[in-house]
């Protein structure tokens, strides 16, 4: 008996490992990096922007999670 491997790329791939939501969930981790750098640095106006960049995306992906899951 043989196995076959499923072959990696675009077809391959699950919503939650598409390309755009990988760049997504890399923009969020950067944002939210960012925000506590300035909060560490006592920058609270672009600690405050960086944390409503990284919410705007969370929000983004959880209504299209909603979209492709049917509900969350």
């Amino acid at each position: 008996m043989t196995t076959t491997t499923p072959k990696m790329g675009l077809q391959g791939t699950t919503p939650a490992t598409s390309p755009s939501s990988l760049a997504r969930r890399i923009a969020i981790e950067a944002a939210l990096t960012l925000a506590l750098f300035h909060v560490q640095n006592g920058n609270a106006h672009a600690a405050v922007g960086r944390s409503i960049r990284a919410t705007s995306l969370l929000k983004q992906a959880c209504s299209e999670a909603k979209v492709i899951g049917g509900k969350a």
